[in-house]
């Protein structure tokens, strides 16, 4: 699992971004949650999470992306999942989750669905 966190000033809030990649499945789904987490509780503001790099094997990883967007919302924060693999995509839409996790590229959400 690789990971890349910056953070960046746009006009008066603070948008932190965090780039995943690698491939996740039960046995990397714990690193995945703690760096998700790290991040989740180390910002504030909007944090948009960058998983083009990112390969989801099972519904493990997943449940991570869920949980992740549960806990920024807690913490008063918003996540937002940008540059979405097709492969993803059809599984968010597949499950119908667009209304807990947030794309930026909201036709994703739709694709295969009329």
């Amino acid at each position: 699992m690789t990971e890349n966190v910056m953070f960046r000033n746009e006009g008066r809030r603070e948008i932190q971004t965090m780039r995943l990649g690698g491939r996740v499945d039960v046995r990397t789904v714990g690193d995945l949650r703690l760096r998700l987490h790290t991040a989740i509780d180390g910002g504030v503001g909007q944090l948009r999470v960058n998983v083009s790099g990112l390969e989801l094997v099972d519904h493990a990883g997943l449940g991570v992306l869920l949980g992740g967007a549960l806990r920024a919302r807690r913490a008063g924060r918003s996540m937002v999942l940008v540059e979405v693999p097709a492969a993803l995509g059809k599984l968010l839409a597949a499950n119908r989750l667009g209304r807990i996790l947030r794309v930026e590229d909201a036709d994703l959400l739709h694709m295969g669905h009329a």
